[in-house]
């Protein structure tokens, strides 16, 4: 069976990165920020003998791609096979970015993935890893600019022996209609569900009731959890509590937690 790490924020920003292995591959996907980068090198040391087969991603924000960039820049002995991606064209982010830096960032990022082979993933391809396999269920549709550049992302079902993953990245309420229109509700209906834009101000109360998740994967550091910038228990601006309370209501009772450090499961 393959094991799934969700990755513990190494810093007080929120990220999304985790590592699946499997009996002979590594896979990464997002990776989180530049402070991140330590804590993903040293566990692809000791857990991967420093080689990663693919590195997947969701959308070009910082607390996704920055990682990998500072890994492709400064440790040049973590060798990566290939990139697996479908972001906006550059154009794009000029014209509908929310901030003149997002664009920079990105513009600086990914000029790492040409350090490597990329492959700009469609909508139904497959890609198969010893025991796992991972679905593309949706990419970027430059029709949809609301939220941008969070409702870029690209959306993945992972299959493992017993069981299944659905990664929503960043997908906002925005975008979610159109995943539900385009794809078949099995295929959203997953085991485990990576929730979306880190727990807070992402798919709709009706979508995730519309996917009944399982089990949740938060990417949620441990102030946004509580939504506590320094006042006490759901006093900032954030979703989070709402979204337990949506969860609490689905009955799910099991949660894996950015802020609880690395979290594995197998599946």
């Amino acid at each position: 069976m393959a094991t799934f790490y969700l990755m513990g924020n190494a810093s007080d920003c929120q990220m999304f990165g985790c590592v699946i292995l499997t009996d002979n591959k590594t896979i990464v996907i997002d990776g989180g920020t530049t402070e991140d980068t330590d804590q993903m090198v040293t566990f692809l040391r000791e857990k991967a003998n420093s080689h990663v087969d693919a590195w997947f991603f969701t959308h070009p924000h910082y607390d996704h791609i920055g990682c990998f960039a500072k890994i492709r820049k400064d440790f040049p002995d973590i060798a990566v096979d290939k990139v697996y991606r479908h972001f906006p064209a550059v154009e794009d982010l000029l014209s509908h970015s929310r901030k003149e830096e997002e664009t920079y960032l990105y513009q600086d990022t990914a000029q790492w993935h040409t350090t490597c082979p990329v492959h700009k993933v469609s909508v139904g391809e497959t890609f198969v890893f010893d025991d796992v396999s991972i679905r593309v269920l949706r990419v970027y549709n430059p029709q949809i600019t609301d939220g941008f550049v969070n409702n870029s992302s690209t959306i993945y079902r992972l299959e493992g022996k017993q069981s299944s993953i659905l990664i929503l990245g960043d997908l906002d309420n925005s975008a979610e209609q159109e995943l539900m229109d385009t794809c078949p509700l099995e295929l959203l209906q997953a085991d485990y569900t990576q929730m979306s834009h880190h727990g807070q101000w992402g798919v709709s109360k009706a979508f995730y009731e519309y996917i009944h998740p399982r089990r949740c994967i938060w990417p949620s550091p441990d102030w946004l959890w509580d939504n506590d910038l320094g006042e006490g228990f759901d006093t900032g601006p954030f979703q989070t509590v709402r979204t337990r309370e949506w969860m609490a209501d689905l009955g799910v009772t099991e949660h894996f937690v950015e802020k609880d450090g690395i979290q594995a499961f197998t599946f």
